[in-house]
């Protein structure tokens, strides 16, 4: 998997996995239904954001890197990622209540185990890459990304693929106001599908040729795969409602 960058090539079937948020049994359960409708060596691209918030948030990031590891599956930078990673290198980052979850499921492992993971959590992200050119037609994005932004990198494009675009503002929940980049988009004939998560609707969204798979399954919803080559969804229901605002 070492060239499989932000350029990849898949050459079997494949399916995007949108926010997962430490919901285990639910992409378990996800994986094994891609498994029996499209074939075993079907392989999984995620959008990031798979822990905080979530019951099993340390269970389900081993169960990914695992599945990497056997060239089954890759996820994009996500901030939820990106933030865990940065606090277990020991950087300053303010800890809110979802990540809280995180934190304290790692807190509760032997001193042993903490350092086993943290190296292996550390050393699995710097190969996770910002984002994802499949096949030269699909873009994988944890927030999304411009047209003019892909097949290059920088800051400016790292904090719209992980943050997406916002007001400044901040709403009533303490989350930051987010407009729809999508509506802005001026398709082409060769323009490539957008695949991202991070803002959460109740079905998947679809707008000039980009789509929203961040479902809400931590928040009771469920959760989304979408198979680009066949244009086909597949859903699992959440088990229960992990997490509120």
């Amino acid at each position: 998997m070492d060239d499989f960058k932000e350029i990849g090539l898949i050459d079997r079937p494949y399916a995007v996995i949108g926010d997962v948020h430490g919901c285990y049994y639910e992409l378990k359960e996800m994986i094994g239904n891609l498994e029996d409708k499209y074939g075993e060596n079907i392989f999984i691209v995620s959008v990031g954001d798979n822990i905080d918030r979530g019951d099993y948030n340390l269970k389900t990031l081993e169960f990914c890197m695992d599945m990497y590891e056997r060239g089954k599956f890759i996820e994009v930078q996500s901030n939820h990622m990106d933030k865990f990673v940065r606090w277990l290198k020991g950087r300053n980052v303010k800890i809110s209540y979802g990540m809280q979850k995180t934190v304290n499921e790692f807190y509760n492992l032997e001193k042993k185990e903490q350092e086993r993971l943290r190296e292996r959590i550390i050393e699995y992200y710097e190969k996770v890459p910002l984002y994802l050119i499949i096949n030269g037609d699909v873009v994988v994005a944890h927030a999304g990304i411009r047209d003019e932004m892909i097949g290059k990198k920088g800051k400016k494009v790292k904090d719209f693929v992980l943050y997406g675009e916002t007001t400044g503002r901040f709403l009533e929940n303490g989350f930051p106001e987010r407009l729809d980049w999508t509506k802005k988009r001026k398709v082409k004939p060769d323009s490539p599908k957008i695949v991202y998560g991070h803002v959460v609707y109740p079905e998947p969204y679809i707008n000039n040729k980009c789509y929203g798979i961040d479902t809400g399954c931590v928040l009771g919803n469920k959760l989304t795969a979408y198979l680009p080559d066949l244009e086909k969804f597949e859903f699992v229901k959440a088990k229960k409602v992990y997490y509120t605002f």
